[in-house]
């Protein structure tokens, strides 16, 4: 299987006019878990990393679980499937689409870079890609996608998204396969990918889409093309 992609973009990435305190306001909670996991990292108090790791290592020695690899994309399908049960999500699904590819560009971006340049080492030692935390990033910025969309039907739901997220999160560190600091960054990444997402969307995908099969040397795949 093949999967082709044709985005024609203009300008989609101008931030649409807001008062600033709602940016200001929406950053304080990705912004405070990046300095907290950053002041992890970096002090020498009681309190860090490594002091924290050898906690968790000692009090559950034996804990093991692959769910985390599971629901880090949980948040996904809560994105669409309430509106099969007639629950209406804030944004149509073609700009909600759009808003969740954007915002995993931005986020798969941002990780793989800070992963590539620290070479932080796991504190299980399997390799040097510990920092920041990918499993946390992708579950928080699901849940920001979740809130946004459907936190105006019920609470509920972002109760949901930010529970699960967090699960995701301390299994991370339960699993010995991120430090805390790890996820806390991670998780501040999501959180602010999506915001971005949000603050720089257009509301223009709902045009000129064109998605069909493909056949070609015996390759099957998907076309999909956006103008916007």
């Amino acid at each position: 299987m093949g999967l082709m992609f044709q985005l024609q973009a203009q300008t989609d990435t101008i931030i649409r006019k807001q008062p600033l305190s709602k940016y200001l306001k929406q950053s304080i909670a990705p912004v405070t878990l990046i300095g907290a996991g950053m002041y992890m990292k970096l002090n020498k108090t009681g309190f860090n990393d490594l002091s924290v790791r050898n906690n968790v290592v000692s009090t559950y020695p034996n804990f093991h679980t692959h769910a985390d690899d599971y629901l880090r994309f949980a948040a996904i399908p809560i994105i669409y499937l309430p509106e099969l049960v007639g629950i209406k999500a804030k944004t149509d699904i073609k700009n909600r689409t759009a808003i969740l590819l954007k915002a995993e560009v931005i986020m798969l971006t941002t990780v793989t870079l800070l992963k590539n340049e620290t070479h932080v080492i796991r504190p299980d030692g399997s390799n040097d890609k510990s920092f920041p935390s990918g499993h946390a990033a992708q579950a928080f910025l699901g849940a920001v996608i979740i809130q946004k969309e459907y936190g105006s039907k019920s609470i509920l739901f972002p109760i949901a998204g930010y529970t699960i997220a967090t699960s995701v999160g301390l299994m991370r560190i339960l699993n010995n396969r991120h430090y805390t600091s790890d996820v806390l960054v991670g998780a501040g990444i999501g959180m602010l990918s999506a915001h971005i997402a949000y603050w720089t969307h257009r509301y223009k995908w709902n045009k000129n889409v064109v998605v069909m099969p493909t056949y070609s040397n015996r390759s099957a795949g998907l076309y999909f093309s956006m103008t916007f």
